[in-house]
Order: C-alpha cells, then structure tokens, then sequence
C-alpha cells in the first residue's frame, strides 16, 4: 500500500518512538513528569486529538470490543479527560478514572458529571501512589511507555494483581512492537495468562492490544 506523506512522516515517528523506548526508557520519567502532563493540558485541550481523530477512534473500537460482556467495574489509568471513559460509561460500565493532570481530570469531570456516581475520578501517581477497591477490568492504554525501565513496569503487577477480583482482566493497549515487550511483562510471574491479543498494522502507527487474566 502506498502511504501519503502524512501516513510516511507518522510511521516515521512512530518508528522513532519504538526505538527510543528500549534505548532510553530508564530517563523517560525525567521528562514525562507531572509538570510536563499538566502543562500540556493546560496549552491545550484534548493534545491527542483523542475526539477527532480516526485513528484514535478505531483504536477505541478495537479496545471496547476485547472488553469481555460481564465486565461492569472499570480501574481506568490515564484518563486525560475522559474520552474513553465516557464511551465506557456509554456502555453501561462504572468507571474510576485516574490521571496526573488535575487539569485533565477537571475537564472529564465536568464533560460527565451527567453520569452521575457510575463515575469517579482521582489525581494519581500510579507508580507512588494507590487507591482502594477491587474491580472486573483494569485498563491502561497508552500509559505505561511512559513509567520508565522494566523494573518499575514490573513493580505494577503486584498491584494490578491486587486491584482485580480473582478471574478479573488486565486491557493493556500499546505502540507496536515495543509494547508487545511491556505487556509479556505482566506475564513472567504466571499469575496473569492471556486470553487475547491482536496486533494493529495501521498506516499511521502499529498499535498491539492485549486482555490478561488474573489468576484465582
């Protein structure tokens, strides 16, 4: 397939950002702070085009559809402003959100308050910091390349263990290839197994989804 200069220069980009993970995701939370999330939030409103784009939509779908039907309590890291979540409430699901933006979080606040307590939201460090409760799903999709070195990554299993009922499922979504390499992650300690992957070759960036289940 012949791809238009848009399509070359987001592959490219996306090829870059492959690379750099595994060379430099040690440093990366040096830059990814919370400083530079909320300014970024701050200098504009939905930075991703998260409502707009096509590609981002897609991605959505795919996402929603590896969602198992007896899912009802939702752990969503990384929020933003609640795009997803809302096509997640959408669907009948109750959702906590988190986020390191309380900017982000002020807006998904506001865009939902019609769903009244089916959604929460709370300002979270997902490395220093917890929250309480079990839940049937947690999601992180596009969140964890930014965390740092496979140390830190790994030091999340306990906790995602933890935060799920006994059977619950684990919905990671990220960039491909690299993020096949973040998801077997949570698989090294035999108490997630996978029920479903997928890998997504799409013109603009190759994206792998992933649905772990938790052990009983």
């Amino acid at each position: 397939m012949k791809l238009g200069l848009v399509d070359w220069l987001l592959r490219t980009k996306s090829k870059a950002e492959n690379w750099g993970w595994r060379v430099f995701n040690k440093f990366l939370p040096l830059y990814f702070t919370e400083k530079h999330f909320e300014d970024l939030y701050r200098q504009k409103q939905d930075p991703w085009d998260y409502r707009h784009s096509c590609f981002e939509r897609e991605k959505y779908l795919k996402t929603l559809q590896a969602i198992p039907e007896e899912v009802e309590t939702i752990w969503e890291i990384g929020c933003a402003e609640g795009v997803f979540t809302q096509l997640l409430l959408e669907r009948g699901k109750r959702v906590w959100g988190v986020d390191i933006s309380s900017t982000a979080l002020s807006r998904a606040e506001e865009r939902l308050k019609v769903f009244g307590d089916k959604v929460r939201f709370q300002k979270l460090d997902i490395v220093k910091e917890d929250i309480e409760g079990t839940f049937d799903l947690i999601l992180a999709s596009e969140i964890l390349y930014y965390l740092g070195e496979k140390v830190v990554l790994q030091s999340l299993e306990e906790k995602f263990y933890h935060h799920l009922r006994p059977f619950g499922y684990l919905l990671l979504c990220h960039f491909y290839p690299s993020g096949k390499i973040i998801h077997d992650l949570y698989r090294e300690n035999h108490r997630f197994y996978k029920v479903f992957e997928e890998v997504t070759y799409h013109p603009h960036r190759d994206y792998i989804i992933t649905l772990l289940k938790r052990s009983g």
